[in-house]
């Protein structure tokens, strides 16, 4: 039996990660998952089992949460 990792050596779950409600998967942000990007909307699908883990169709919030590498064009 292994001993599990003391409270001081284990980490925090990372912010950045994303996690798949439905099989488990879990990895970054910008790792593995499967990335719809539209003109309205952006679209995380886990890529084990093909769930949409998130849907944001905000352009407001699709540029916050790109780090402002996202941007939309907005006709007037």
């Amino acid at each position: 039996m292994t001993p599990s990792p003391s409270t001081a050596e284990r980490r925090p779950p990372d912010k950045a990660t994303l996690y798949c409600f439905a099989c488990g998967h879990e990895s970054r942000i910008n790792g593995d998952w499967v990335i719809h990007v539209r003109a309205d909307s952006l679209t995380y699908e886990c890529p084990a089992c093909e769930t949409v883990i998130d849907s944001r169709r905000n352009h407001e919030a699709l540029a916050a949460g790109s780090g402002g590498s996202l941007g939309f064009a907005i006709e007037n």
